[in-house]
């Protein structure tokens, strides 16, 4: 099941990706690029953990970007309880100068979540996030920001928030 939710999110990326590219004068997509990025995060709630994700997207224009990403939220630490997802978001970006945008991302995740005692549990759901964002130089950015996932399906293990704060490091090309 996790990997047919995987794969329509894949599909959907694709398909809908053309459709929000911006076209200037000339036909070029203008402030088009593609990135990839790294993050570790930090969950807020008990039992604390930290994590790691790799992200891929495309930037269409200055305003909105298409991302997918993989975390793992006990990636980086020994904690029991471990929730790993694959997700697709939009992200709406806002410029505040020359260097920092801040940044909304709605999506939807598909969690594998797995408890202290073995027991395991797979749900989709919608995710969200903000943070702000810094460009390094024309290649490199640095983020801080919040993110949600709902886990849990409420039969093997209860439904709650998974909120954690990330800091990214995104390379375009």
């Amino acid at each position: 099941m996790f990997n047919k939710q995987l794969a329509a999110m894949l599909v959907a990326a694709a398909f809908a990706a053309p459709a929000f590219a911006d076209e200037h004068e000339h036909g070029e997509a203008a402030h088009s690029e593609n990135y990839v990025g790294v993050a570790i995060s930090h969950l807020t709630a008990a039992p604390n953990s930290n994590g790691a994700a790799v992200l891929l997207g495309h930037n269409y224009g200055e305003h909105l970007a298409v991302e997918v990403a993989y975390a793992d939220s006990g990636a980086l630490s020994s904690a029991a309880e471990k929730t790993t997802d694959i997700s697709i978001a939009a992200i709406g970006k806002v410029p505040f100068n020359a260097g920092f945008e801040g940044y909304v991302r709605v999506g939807y995740a598909s969690a594998h979540t797995k408890d202290a005692v073995g027991a395991s549990a797979n749900h989709g759901d919608i995710t969200y996030g903000f943070g702000v964002e810094y460009r390094v130089n024309e290649k490199y950015s640095v983020g801080l920001g919040y993110d949600r996932v709902r886990v849990g399906d409420d039969v093997v293990i209860p439904r709650t928030n998974e909120n954690s704060y990330a800091l990214t490091v995104i390379r375009r090309f």
